[in-house]
């Protein structure tokens, strides 16, 4: 029996078709989860440093912030085109081999949207923050902005696939998702010597090192099983989690040489005081089978992390 749909449905179904692709492609540039806005604050992190405290309340505070967002966006959109293999793999594990709900992250991979037009809004919002970084920033701000885009793509695509290079994906993830994120944001003022940010630009890149830990911890099954061979995979739980404890002991160390000169890392102290605390009680608890940190330890480190940022602008 043929059975027509009303007139008024099919013209709201094809109205509310736009904003839900829409939705779904923000959804797919995790801007409803904490990560863009840690990267946004460490781009803005670099820009304040090198501003005036006229520049603190300024309407180019906020487009830092937010385009940095978008950038952030775009990267993580495009990886997700490169990780439908092994996130769908992920989908079928069970939830406590998961920190996060995947349907957060990879809307791809759930089907909600489709690679081409994934690809497209990442593309646009790669060129509009860009673009934005050119005008406020200039060549050098344009030029983390295009570098860091490149490296994120080449991180997830193949055949570089840079996240499957043994000790090189942690590199690239502190360097290109950490240090250079304060180095766009800064180069919008000027570039000068390193040498006044180095400590920061070290505390980034063990902090977004760790975060990377946490990523492959989280997606050691599914890695393993789609043969994404990331760092943990090669070493295996019980190995990186020793590698993971060397590092963070090694930034509680380097934080304790800096607070009698710099007393605002002591924040970023806390924070690191807590990855060591928590990975040790769930590896205790879990006996080394999953590393998945409990996700409100995740949040009381991340306001750590934003506290440290925030004293360290206001007392430069």
């Amino acid at each position: 029996m043929d059975r027509r749909i009303p007139l008024g449905d099919a013209l709201s179904n094809r109205v509310r078709s736009p904003f839900r692709d829409f939705y779904f492609l923000l959804k797919n540039c995790r801007f409803h989860l904490i990560a863009p806005y840690i990267n946004g604050f460490v781009v803005l992190f670099g820009f304040l440093s090198a501003s005036e405290v006229s520049d603190f309340l300024s309407i180019n505070t906020i487009l830092v912030f937010l385009f940095s967002i978008l950038h952030t966006g775009a990267i993580y959109s495009l990886n997700n085109i490169y990780d439908v293999k092994s996130d769908a793999k992920q989908l079928a594990t069970n939830k406590d081999f998961a920190r996060w709900n995947l349907s957060a992250k990879n809307q791809v991979a759930l089907g909600n949207i489709s690679r081409g037009k994934a690809s497209l809004f990442s593309i646009g919002l790669f060129c509009l923050s860009t673009l934005y970084f050119y005008l406020a920033g200039g060549l050098w701000a344009a030029f983390f902005s295009l570098i860091i885009f490149i490296v994120g793509w080449a991180y997830s695509a193949p055949p570089l696939k840079l996240k499957n290079r043994f000790l090189l994906d942690l590199v690239i993830h502190g360097l290109f998702w950490g240090s250079f994120l304060f180095l766009m944001g800064s180069s919008m003022k000027h570039i000068g010597s390193l040498n006044s940010v180095m400590p920061h630009l070290i505390l980034i890149f063990f902090a977004s090192i760790l975060w990377e830990f946490h990523n492959h911890f989280e997606d050691y099954r599914a890695d393993k099983e789609t043969g994404s061979l990331t760092f943990v995979v090669r070493l295996g739980l019980r190995r990186s989690f020793y590698v993971y404890l060397f590092l963070v002991s090694g930034a509680i160390a380097y934080s304790l040489f800096l607070i009698p000169i710099m007393w605002s890392t002591t924040a970023f102290l806390g924070a690191m005081i807590l990855y060591l605390i928590s990975g040790l009680k769930t590896a205790k608890e879990n006996a080394l089978k999953t590393m998945f940190l409990p996700r409100k330890h995740f949040y009381v480190a991340n306001l750590f992390f934003i506290l440290w940022i925030a004293t360290s602008i206001y007392f430069r």
